[in-house]
Formats: C-alpha cells, structure tokens, sequence
C-alpha cells in the first residue's frame, strides 16, 4: 500500500510518497507562488525516482485547509484530477491536523498556526496520547493576542508549528520570550510536509475516511478577502 501526499496550502509546495513500512520519497519546494508550475512536474518526478506508477497508488492524501485559498485549490484540484483519471480514493486532511503530524509523539502541547492576515491565525491545540493525535480544540480563527492569552493559561510548554509561528513570537507581552512557556519547532519542522499529510491520509484510509473527486471538499474557515469586498460593494448573493 503506497500512498502520495500533497500539501499546497501555504507558501511551500510540497510531494510525498508513503508506504505503510517506510517514507519513500519526499519532495519540498519552499518558493512563493510556483505552485501551478512546478507541482505536476514534482509529482512526476518523485514517481519517477521512486520507480512508481500511479496505479500503484492505493491513495492520494491532499491538505483541504485552512490556509491559501489559491494554493488549496490547486493541490485540491492536482489530487482531483489523479483520482478522476486513475481511480484512486482520496483522503482529504486538515492543515493544521497534518502540522501536529509533523511533531509525532511529541510530548508538549503542539498549537499550529497558519497566517490568517489581518492579524488572525487559523488555529487549533493537540496532544499525542498513547500514540494517537488527540485534538484538544475545535479549529478557529482567532487573534494572535488571543491565542497567546489562551496559550498562557494553560501553564504548559506549548510548541508552535505552522507560518503563523513567527506572528505569535512577536506578539508574546513584554519580558516574555519565546521558550518558556511558548516555543517554536525548528524550521525543518514547523513548514508543511507532505509526508505528514500523507502519514495522516494513511490513518484515515485504514479506518475507512475516504472520498471520491466530486466528493472531497476544502476547508475554508471564512470568506476569502475578494469574496467579502464583493459583498461589501453588492451584497450577498
């Protein structure tokens, strides 16, 4: 059983092959707005070094959100298009459940936060248990001062992952640095991977979560910035 990662919901694009004994091939691309040049040439290419061919794929895992409205739909629709063709189930996976995946059996408390603009972050809290994630809040938009009031209440070292981490390190209350009760994963890990996405999809595909094309749905947590200028200037639809 051989699954592919996609995740395209921020910055970084980013392909992963898994197999259910090891990771097999992982590719990251962190370079702003290459996503719709370079994603199907990345998966060709770690197929290809992989010596993989589609319909070995037993899955294809793709983030659905939260993050760019954009990017989403371009990993969304890469994913949609290999399972058309090759009928090939998809798993589609939350964003900031596939951040937490990133810190496997950690044993602080893992808050992704993925940048929101306006000074919001899409957010959630986990904690590993006995080897299984464990989401300790619903998915949110919220405040970054919020989220560290939130944060701060717990009493507990809590490890960020995600590009909304740097939003939150820089708004900590003065004489409060990063690392004592808030921390950041290091760089390697605190960015997208499609081997997360693809470990997560892989844990839905053997319990069974798993949709078609026409069925997978992103996740959007609000309205994008152009869709709320439209309604300002003519109302909703």
């Amino acid at each position: 059983m051989k699954i592919l990662g996609i995740d395209t919901s921020s910055t970084v694009a980013t392909a992963a092959l898994l197999s259910e004994e090891r990771l097999v091939a992982e590719y990251v691309l962190n370079n702003r707005h290459t996503h719709l040049e370079k994603l199907i040439s990345m998966i060709d290419r770690l197929l290809t070094d992989a010596d993989t061919e589609l319909k070995e794929l037993g899955a294809v895992a793709v983030a659905v959100g939260p993050g760019s409205f954009t990017g989403i739909r371009i990993g969304m629709a890469c994913a949609q298009g290999l399972s058309h063709v090759c009928n090939i189930p998809l798993v589609g996976v939350n964003t900031l459940d596939a951040l937490a995946y990133n810190l496997m059996h950690c044993g602080d408390l893992i808050c992704p936060v993925v940048d929101a603009q306006r000074g919001e972050v899409y957010t959630c809290l986990y904690r590993w248990e006995e080897g299984e994630l464990k989401r300790l809040w619903d998915y949110e938009v919220i405040r970054v001062e919020r989220l560290i009031e939130r944060l701060l209440e717990l009493n507990s070292r809590t490890i960020l992952v995600g590009d909304g981490a740097g939003l939150v390190t820089s708004a900590l209350p003065e004489g409060l640095t990063a690392g004592e009760k808030i921390t950041v994963a290091h760089r390697i890990f605190a960015m997208p991977r499609a081997s997360s996405v693809a470990a997560a999809g892989l844990n839905d595909f053997l319990s069974g979560k798993t949709c078609n094309c026409f069925s997978i749905k992103p996740f959007y947590m609000r309205k994008s910035h152009a869709e709320e200028k439209w309604e300002e200037k003519y109302g909703k639809c």
